[in-house]
């Protein structure tokens, strides 16, 4: 049989950690509404980049009782929205440790698959305060060695100290939000419009064709322009 040079498709992970400390309850229902806006986003993507690209979802809740993975690499085709008997916010935020323990456990779980995008989103209304496992410096490190093979992260918070919190973990991909029923339609609007484009990005032609190691090249490319609306 004649081999093909046709590219394999790309195995995108979504990996999704949100806050669920009890902060969170009074935005419990928009919260829920804007990850499942955020899951409708993903399957739009898959339906229109078919031919290039395979996504996976995760979701990762978390508060000083546990981190829950509602989801795990799970092929979106089968990721159902996320519910309010699900997202239920309680206690205090271990930010560190839930960011730490799920990068670090997908990052060992697709170590071997050849092409694979991650995009990390993070959304948070509060500051750590409660890790016992990882540090600051730690997830640092963590995520620096990931943005080397191309992962993306982008960090939603509140507070006016978000930058900086964002920052001393490498994260520069940030938006500040307005704990409101609005202001959280908007961030989430603002977040799935520039999925979007990564996606778009990752399905272009020059990016589609390239080899595995030129493709995450272009992704952490990608990845500095991912706000950027001007940078389609």
């Amino acid at each position: 049989m004649e081999k093909t040079n046709t590219p394999a498709k790309t195995q995108v992970y979504n990996l999704v950690i949100l806050d669920k400390s009890g902060s969170m309850e009074c935005i419990r229902k928009e919260a829920v509404n804007g990850y499942n806006e955020t899951l409708g986003t993903i399957k739009a993507a898959q339906l229109k980049h078919l031919d290039t690209q395979e996504h996976f979802v995760s979701l990762a809740a978390f508060c000083g009782c546990g981190i829950d993975m509602i989801y795990d690499k799970t092929p979106i085709a089968e990721a159902e929205k996320l519910t309010l008997k699900q997202y239920d916010p309680c206690c205090c935020t271990p930010l560190f440790d839930a960011i730490g323990k799920t990068i670090k456990q997908l990052k060992k779980d697709i170590e071997k698959i050849e092409d694979a995008a991650v995009l990390v989103t993070i959304i948070t209304d509060g500051e750590e305060n409660a890790s016992k496992e990882w540090t600051g410096p730690a997830v640092k490190a963590l995520i620096e060695n990931c943005k080397e093979d191309g992962w993306m992260f982008s960090f939603i918070g509140a507070g006016e100290d978000i930058i900086h919190i964002a920052t001393t973990i490498s994260i520069t991909n940030t938006v500040l939000w307005e704990q409101s029923s609005k202001g959280t339609a908007d961030v989430f609007a603002n977040e799935n419009d520039a999925q979007s484009r990564y996606y778009d990005k990752m399905a272009a032609p020059c990016c589609a064709s390239a080899s595995v190691a030129d493709r995450k090249k272009m992704r952490k490319q990608f990845s500095e322009e991912y706000y950027d609306k001007d940078k389609k």
